[in-house]
């Protein structure tokens, strides 16, 4: 994983290898068989193409996924959706779970230099339906420091739970999360909407969300 900061000053839009566009996230089928759903619905994904223009890194704890081409936005969670979906598919529909974190403006760990100009808008993520019914409690942390010209931290977030509404995907609200509903395809595109939305206009924001199909608690969960 890239630990290069971005540049105090830039004459051109940041690529999203700079502005340090990336995902983690960790699988969970819940079913004996997991290491083989695991691994089986990363290869899946890999095979129909999904992973192009990513950088993938697996470990003991979860997947990374670096975005290198645009859109960016919408390659990180085409390959999320592909992954959930396929491991459904190899659990015959059964319950799966996917923590996920998506982070966009700082793209090392150890030194990150958020004095970006310009930051890019991005198109919005266009994803086939995947015909997977999908609830996911969703969190949004636009990064501001105290008096940010940003604004505050409260107006992003409103606004895009506003927009989750609108789009008909926000369908409660949880302690410290919005639920989410809907095919997987339009809830994975809703949080990414929102977060690079807001990445537009405050140089760090991280979106958090638990995602959940084939639930045996089903509406009640």
């Amino acid at each position: 994983m890239s630990t290069t900061t971005m540049p105090a000053t830039s004459t051109t839009e940041p690529t999203p290898q700079a502005l340090g566009i990336g995902m983690r996230f960790s699988l969970h089928p819940h079913t004996d068989d997991f290491v083989a759903v695991v691994l089986g619905a990363l290869a899946d994904a890999e095979a129909a193409g999904l992973a192009e223009g990513l950088v993938l890194e697996t470990d003991d704890v979860s997947t990374y996924v670096g975005a290198r081409e645009a859109p960016a936005e919408g390659r990180l969670v085409g390959y999320l959706a592909g992954v959930v979906t396929a491991a459904s598919r190899r659990t015959g529909g059964g319950h799966v779970v996917a923590h996920v974190l998506l982070s966009r403006g700082c793209p090392g760990e150890v030194g990150c230099d958020l004095a970006v100009t310009g930051l890019p808008a991005a198109e919005p993520v266009a994803l086939p339906p995947t015909g997977l019914a999908a609830t996911a409690q969703w969190s949004l942390y636009p990064l501001l420091d105290g008096g940010s010209a940003a604004g505050d931290h409260m107006e992003h977030i409103e606004r895009a739970i506003a927009r989750a509404r609108d789009r008909g995907t926000a369908t409660g609200a949880a302690h410290y999360a919005t639920r989410l509903s809907g095919d997987l395809a339009d809830v994975l595109a809703t949080a990414a909407d929102a977060w690079a939305e807001v990445g537009a206009h405050v140089a760090h924001v991280v979106t958090h969300l638990t995602v959940s199909v084939g639930s045996p608690s089903g509406a009640a969960a």
